[in-house]
């Protein structure tokens, strides 16, 4: 083999190697978005992005309506999970996880959904009679805005922002 042969060979090795290096992310992440797409199931049925946030933010209401919703909300929450209210307050997860909100019924409405790969946004108004640091709230109205992300094979809340009831 000749000096040029082996020059040549040696850099089409090295080419490979870096292209490999950068399309692996690339191919993760599509893994990823695919096994996220594959994990909105309801009832054993593939659904849209926007029927899936409407059922992650119901799945999350009606955990906070339990006696006990820290074993759920547990699993439920990304560690990264932050809460900012409505009257300034903010939480991680270890510090909502010690006192969460305590929802009564509660109605969804004005649903829009945005998601890009393996996260997904809602943004919705809930009306509810909900408990929050001991003070009891009137079921009005108010705007909300959660963030949801898939990762090591499930959709967990990552974020999630309370916002004053409209005038």
């Amino acid at each position: 083999m000749t000096t040029s042969t082996h020059h040549a060979l040696r850099s089409l090795i090295v080419l490979i190697a870096l292209a490999t290096t950068l399309a692996l992310p690339a191919l993760a992440s599509a893994d990823t978005t695919k096994q996220a797409t594959a994990a909105m199931k309801i009832n054993g049925k593939q659904v849209s992005s926007a029927a899936w946030a409407r059922h992650l933010v119901v799945e999350f209401l009606t955990i906070l309506q339990k006696d006990d919703p820290v074993p759920a909300l547990t699993t439920y929450l990304n560690p990264a999970f932050q809460i900012q209210r409505a009257n300034g307050t903010r939480e991680d997860k270890a510090s909502y996880l010690a006192d969460p909100a305590r929802f009564g019924d509660f109605e969804v409405s004005g649903y829009r959904v945005t998601r890009s790969g393996t996260v997904l946004v809602a943004t919705f108004s809930i009306a509810a009679k909900e408990t929050i640091n001991g003070v009891v709230y009137k079921k009005t109205p108010a705007p909300r805005i959660g963030t949801w992300l898939f990762s090591k094979g499930a959709w967990t809340l990552i974020s999630y922002g309370n916002f004053n009831a409209p005038s």
